[in-house]
């Protein structure tokens, strides 16, 4: 009983949306460290004003990342929050519509065209 205008949890846009924000965040993270990391190295091996510049600059980015980074964070939870709820949803759904017996019939009756 599949329907285009019917939301399924197996819904593959879905999934995509949900690996995607996963593997945008881990590659974020790999980034956010390896900045991290040059900067220490810059701190260890220059001592000069002009690092110190760099340095505070490149400190403020990373703070600037963090944020972008708990965005997207809140982003993926909340997607899979939604996945929570539609999943429950689509369980609940097909417990009552298998309590009232419907059929294809039935549900294409109620179905907006």
């Amino acid at each position: 009983m599949s329907s285009p205008n019917v939301l399924s949890a197996e819904d593959q846009a879905f999934i995509t949306a949900l690996n995607g924000l996963e593997s945008q965040i881990s590659a974020m993270i790999t980034s956010g460290q390896t900045v991290e990391r040059i900067n220490e190295e810059i701190a260890a091996g220059y001592v000069s004003g002009a690092s110190t510049a760099f340095q505070g600059r490149v400190n403020d980015w990373v703070e600037r990342y963090k944020n972008v980074m708990q965005a997207f964070q809140k982003l993926q939870d909340a997607t899979q929050g939604a996945s929570t709820v539609l999943n429950k949803a689509e369980e609940d759904a097909h417990v009552m519509g298998g309590n009232w017996g419907a059929s294809d019939g039935v549900f294409s009756a109620l179905s907006p065209s």
